[in-house]
């Protein structure tokens, strides 16, 4: 019976892994292909607009997500076959993403009638705000947690192809930023509203009445997560927001070319953390001496995978960068991804130890270190890039990486 169990589980788990690499080859490898088409459409200056443009509207995302992708996960992971628990926990966490959709859309609005140039980009901002709102209705936290990854791979692959279709046939120069962004929101709402149509037809999910009781209950089980997930933003993708407010569009653009270069290769890994997460959930309630021997087997595997695609960055850099942008690159730039291929070595384990000190219930740990990392970031970036541009600021992400993944390390493996 046990081989049996193992054999299962173990086919399960590959089912998902496969599913969740697709998914991340289409979130991220497929983009890849699609920059060198932006930056000669749009130009190296368009091409930066819409990456703040876009950094923006993650902020939005992330923001209604409220951490569900691993909270609301946790919970329907461990309640798959209470069928009334699973209404309630749906209904709970569409109603707490939309107000919060609804606060970030009033937040947004206030900041672009306070701050130049946020303003001189108003229609693009309020445009990309149906990403937003496709995102609220796509439950993939939901398919996550029962472990059914096909329609993950299924919608998000009909998002992406929909989009990079979309762009190739229609998007031609810097004046048509607004269909860029009208595409990301169209495409994000269809899919959200097929992903949501999906769950109640062939999972009875059904909307229930939800008391303030039970809302309140949710928010305060994902509160450290939701913190913890704005911190990775300030000290990850904020900082585009931050070299956009002190460079041109231009030098974001280099900017931006090499971190969509690295996060690409980077989280081509976190499918495994992902599929892995549910299964560690159950191994922890049973073991706790496996969860961790398991989990630093993982941690081995990761370094043995990514020393090789790290040291093949550093050393075709230029070559990568031609690739991407389909033209000949500057100095500035083939130094930029060759830092930021040292941080290939450490951003798997990002999404590794979150998953095992959320799995730990520690996430008030969690939370207290991502929020040292944004504050690090908040306060040094605009002096490194007044002092060194963007060279600076390249080695302060650099720093931050290597610092989350070792204090994580130490909470996980010293201090538990």
């Amino acid at each position: 019976m046990l081989t049996v169990f193992n054999n299962l589980t173990v086919k399960r788990l590959a089912d998902n892994f496969l599913a969740l690499t697709t998914i991340q080859i289409i979130n991220y490898i497929l983009p890849l292909f699609l920059i060198p088409f932006l930056i000669q459409a749009l130009g190296m200056e368009g091409y930066g607009i819409y990456i703040f443009i876009f950094t923006i509207a993650g902020y939005g995302i992330k923001f209604s997500d409220y951490g569900f992708d691993l909270s609301a996960t946790y919970q329907v992971s461990i309640h798959k076959n209470n069928y009334q628990k699973i209404n309630e926990i749906f209904s709970s966490v569409l109603i707490i993403k939309l107000g919060l959709a609804l606060l970030f859309l009033t937040l947004l609005s206030i900041a672009i009638f306070s701050i130049e140039l946020l303003y001189n980009y108003k229609e693009l901002l309020f445009l990309s705000y149906g990403m937003l709102v496709g995102n609220l209705l796509l439950p993939l936290w939901f398919f996550q947690g029962i472990e059914k990854m096909r329609f993950i791979m299924y919608l998000n692959g009909l998002l992406k192809l929909s989009f990079f279709i979309l762009v190739i046939l229609y998007v031609k120069s810097q004046e048509e930023l607004y269909l860029l962004m009208l595409f990301h929101s169209v495409t994000a709402i269809i899919t959200g509203i097929l992903g949501l149509f999906l769950a109640i037809k062939y999972f009875n999910i059904k909307f229930i009445p939800i008391n303030k009781k039970i809302i309140l209950f949710y928010l305060k089980d994902g509160c450290y997560i939701f913190t913890s997930k704005l911190a990775v933003e300030f000290y990850s993708t904020s900082s585009i927001i931050i070299v956009g407010f002190f460079v041109s569009p231009l030098l974001l653009g280099y900017y931006a070319v090499s971190i969509k270069i690295m996060l690409a290769i980077g989280n081509l890994f976190d499918p495994i953390t992902r599929v892995v997460y549910p299964y560690f959930i159950g191994l922890y309630q049973d073991s706790n001496k496996d969860f961790l021997t398991r989990n630093k087997q993982l941690s081995v595997l990761i370094l043995i995978l990514m020393i090789p695609i790290a040291l093949l960055v550093f050393m075709f850099a230029e070559q990568i960068l031609q690739f991407i942008t389909n033209k000949e690159v500057a100095s500035l730039n083939i130094y930029l991804l060759k830092v930021t291929a040292l941080m290939l070595l450490v951003i798997p384990y990002g999404g590794q130890f979150t998953n095992m000190l959320i799995t730990m219930k520690k996430t008030k740990v969690l939370n207290n270190i991502l929020m040292t990392a944004a504050a690090i970031n908040l306060i040094f970036a605009p002096i490194v890039l007044h002092f060194y541009s963007l060279v600076g600021m390249i080695w302060l992400n650099t720093f931050i990486s290597y610092f989350l993944m070792s204090i994580k390390a130490y909470w996980i493996y010293k201090k538990r």
